[in-house]
């Protein structure tokens, strides 16, 4: 028996007096909501409880005019799967602790016992797959749209939980629910836009996308994470500087990037899953083995993450850069920290151990990132960082070539970095007496954070799933020593 479609089975519902016709026109429906299981299934009863559904809120021709009807939808730029960063927390919690806003949220579930009670709901809602955990944001004055879509969706067999019903720790519920949603959806409403929160899930209400891109942004943006600082190193990704065989392409004598780290890392395991506890951060297979990292503290674990995925949002490799008059350009997301301190300081120390090459600056690059189970454990991993500290020039054309290169290997097991070779034309001109360990011993703080990085950008590649804990990492306060305007 084939089922009728969703206007052909609402034509019939209104011919039997079962759905009253909207006093209203309703919004065109977006026809990718026919291609979304969840809106879809929807959409036919918020139809007649007078909601719209659209897939894109921000559709060119559905974003902007005045909204005679709520409407239920997405947003393409928080796409499935697309989890908020710190500060889009932090303004999510705040909003919902004065009132602003509130949350729907909905977990498809066969089993429902037990799910009234809220840490049992938290427990399922962490353990269940991203297609199956959706939460809705929408203004407080629309509370009887959200009743509306929670009745819908527990038809759907979908249970629900409104965190500001919760008594005990509601903020702090309502914000593990936003962290690890894996869909994040909206109520549009004119009090809604009018609202002027900066909240993501209304300050893109009556946003239409950029013309010839599914966007709110340009394309070289990075979905509204807001400019880059003023003081952020010049985008640059470490490869253009070529290596021992090939040519740099760099077209400017002052190379950006100091420290420039972009190395994904090798994985010797097959991991499934990331979780944060107890202060460290776990690595799990689908047969549930979990493998400890070693130890590092929260704060810097929080910015190196943080630095990845600025890194792969804008397109560049770049830490920190030193002009020559001293004054530092530090990435945004280790402003401020005791990692970036650490990176900024080890920038400055190549030339204090060589200053007599006919060279302009001095660059550190990581070149290969292993991670594997430490001899004699089973289930402890570390890691092991090559890196290389350049030495630049300009040729007659004004490209930024590499003179001298050394070579080091940082293992983290033993904490030495050890001196491996050079190479390049000015080679010869390095001294005997040359303190190849004491440079390498200065600068292996580079390493040592490029190895969790290049962990991170694997991790990241490959949309490991990170849920447990999520939000407690997170909400880690990453601030450690002042990163000075000049060194």
């Amino acid at each position: 028996m084939s089922v009728p479609s969703r206007s052909l089975l609402a034509a019939l519902l209104l011919a039997l007096g079962l759905v009253q016709l909207p006093t209203t026109v309703a919004a065109p429906l977006d026809a990718e909501v026919d291609s979304d299981p969840f809106l879809s299934g929807l959409a036919l009863a918020l139809d007649a409880a007078g909601i719209d559904v659209i897939a894109n809120l921000n559709h060119r021709q559905l974003a902007r005019g005045r909204i005679e009807r709520p409407r239920l939808g997405r947003f393409p730029d928080l796409p499935s799967g697309f989890y908020p960063g710190t500060e889009q927390i932090l303004l999510w919690e705040e909003a919902f602790a004065d009132g602003d806003i509130a949350a729907l949220a909905l977990l498809r579930i066969e089993d429902h016992d037990g799910l009234d009670d809220r840490d049992y709901f938290l427990q399922r809602w962490l353990s269940a797959r991203d297609e199956d955990r959706v939460l809705i944001t929408y203004h407080s004055s629309d509370r009887l749209s959200a009743e509306a879509i929670a009745a819908a969706a527990a038809a759907r067999g979908y249970r629900s939980l409104q965190p500001d019903l919760v008594a005990d720790n509601s903020r702090s519920l309502a914000g593990e629910l936003f962290a690890t949603a894996a869909q994040r959806l909206a109520v549009d409403s004119e009090k809604a836009r009018r609202s002027r929160l900066e909240v993501a899930e209304m300050a893109y209400l009556g946003e239409r996308v950029r013309r010839k891109q599914n966007s709110l942004f340009r394309e070289d943006g990075n979905r509204g994470e807001g400019a880059l600082a003023r003081s952020e190193p010049a985008v640059f990704l470490k490869e253009t500087l070529g290596d021992e065989f090939s040519d740099s392409t760099i077209h400017e004598i002052i190379v950006p990037g100091g420290v420039a780290l972009g190395e994904t890392a090798y994985l010797s395991e097959q991991v499934s899953e990331v979780r944060y506890s107890a202060d460290r951060l776990w690595l799990v297979n689908e047969g549930g083995k979990r493998w400890r990292l070693p130890p590092l503290d929260p704060p810097t674990l929080k910015a190196l993450f943080d630095f990845t995925q600025r890194s792969q949002a804008i397109g560049s490799d770049a830490i920190v850069d030193i002009d020559g008059d001293g004054r530092v350009s530090i990435s945004s997301a280790l402003r401020d920290t005791d990692a970036g301190y650490s990176i900024m300081h080890a920038d400055t120390q190549p030339f204090t151990y060589v200053d007599y090459l006919r060279v302009i600056k001095s660059v550190m690059i990581d070149v290969v990132v292993d991670w594997y189970t430490q001899p004699g454990t089973q289930d402890q991993l570390t890691y092991s960082t090559g890196y290389e500290i350049r030495f630049l020039a300009a040729d007659n054309m004004r490209l930024a070539q590499t003179e001298v290169a050394l070579e080091y290997e940082y293992d983290a097991y033993s904490g030495n970095a050890e001196f491996v070779r050079t190479w390049g034309d000015q080679a010869r001109r390095l001294r005997e007496n040359l303190d190849y360990t004491g440079l390498g011993t200065s600068t292996l703080e580079v390493a040592r954070l490029g190895g969790w990085i290049g962990l991170f950008r694997r991790l990241h590649e490959e949309q490991t799933r990170f849920v447990q804990g999520r939000y407690e990492f997170m909400k880690i306060d990453k601030a450690g020593r002042e990163t000075p305007y000049r060194y």
